[in-house]
């Protein structure tokens, strides 16, 4: 009797903190000058854009409101939050499986692609972290399984297509830093790790983990699933990059649009500006475009046709060591028709490299 007399004290108490945000809320807006309607402007839709202004100005109100939800819920016993798990350290994305496609469609492009061309090639499917840190969801909780779609869609891949598994590389290093902890990618060491694996079966030398020189650029990094759930409860993360102060060095780097418009990058993988702004990640290949084409001075004669999510951006410095030249293809910007940017007979391998969860996307078209 007295716990549920303690929970309604508690329901009411939680009430009445909404009723008085909602009360200055609704204040602070009429104060700060939202736009009433009149008459025309309803009509003309000049009212609506005033409004969409102001908010955009504004937003501090939707995400101090949405803060104070997220830990109503919390306090309460959920344990979601815009579709992110809370864990005590980690937030991770739940996994939905609707509709999803037959694993011959996911090894369709790939195979169309090795049937048509003949070129040597690779295909590396990387699970997202709710499949790797399982245990760690809540009790109960729903979530798509990866790993035996990955393992199916390898199986229906042609004779010759060659499979990555970068699932057992990464569970085997689940208690090292290798996902983020507010951000749905692998962490430089995560993609090097897989890196090691990949390039031993693409028929290279790992450069080993002791040549690299790690800077740290940031120890407050706070990504896409800490922007879902405002929830700060969760350390923020380091953004890091690798250097090989002795390998080959990128030489020129040029970016081209959907219609072909070359842009000279320098000679840098990296984009530093992105450090200032909400979207760090982007730090390593730089603003998304449809193809970009690195050169560097590695004499091997290989040349790599990279086909990518941006799971594949931090991976990209560990492969520059390996080859003179890598085009890099964005398939979530190209979609289907991803073999329109390059010429396969002009390289030596092809890699599709994907998250798990965007190349479920990519394919599972009606």
């Amino acid at each position: 009797m007295k716990e549920h007399r303690r929970h309604h004290q508690m329901v009411i108490t939680v009430a009445a903190i909404y009723l008085v945000i909602l009360i200055g809320t609704i204040v602070n807006i009429v104060r700060t000058g939202f736009p009433l309607p009149a008459g025309r402007e309803l009509v003309n839709g000049v009212w609506a854009e005033n409004v969409e202004a102001y908010f955009a100005e504004h937003l501090g109100f939707h995400d101090t409101l949405f803060r104070i939800k997220s830990r109503t819920d919390l306090f309460f016993g959920e344990k979601m939050v815009q579709g992110v798990y809370i864990t005590d350290d980690m937030l991770l994305e739940k996994l939905y499986a609707e509709d999803a496609a037959g694993t011959d469609k996911l090894a369709e492009p790939v195979n169309s692609f090795f049937e048509m061309n003949g070129t040597p090639t690779f295909l590396m499917l990387v699970p997202s972290a709710s499949e790797v840190y399982e245990s760690r969801l809540p009790a109960n909780a729903v979530n798509a399984e990866q790993v035996q779609r990955i393992q199916d869609t390898y199986a229906s891949t042609a004779n010759g297509v060659r499979c990555v598994d970068a699932y057992h590389v990464l569970s085997s290093l689940k208690s090292e830093y290798i996902y983020y902890r507010t951000d749905t990618h692998w962490t430089c060491y995560g993609a090097f790790a897989v890196y090691q694996n990949a390039i031993q079966k693409m028929g290279f030398t790992a450069v080993p983990f002791q040549r690299y020189v790690i800077s740290h650029l940031s120890t407050e990094f706070r990504g896409d699933l800490y922007e879902r759930t405002l929830y700060g409860g969760v350390k923020p993360d380091m953004l890091d990059y690798y250097t090989y102060e002795q390998g080959g060095a990128i030489t020129s780097v040029t970016a081209y649009d959907a219609d072909g418009n070359a842009t000279d990058r320098g000679s840098t993988l990296y984009d530093v500006s992105k450090l200032r702004t909400e979207e760090m990640y982007r730090f390593y290949l730089g603003e998304p475009c449809e193809k970009l084409v690195v050169r560097t001075s590695v004499e091997s004669g290989k040349r790599l046709l990279l086909f990518k999510d941006d799971f594949a951006d931090c991976m990209v410095p560990y492969l520059a060591q390996h080859y003179s030249e890598i085009c890099i293809v964005d398939l979530t910007l190209t979609g289907q028709d991803f073999t329109e940017y390059a010429n396969p007979s002009d390289y030596s391998q092809a890699l599709f490299l994907c998250s798990m969860k965007n190349w479920e996307k990519l394919w599972n078209t009606k």
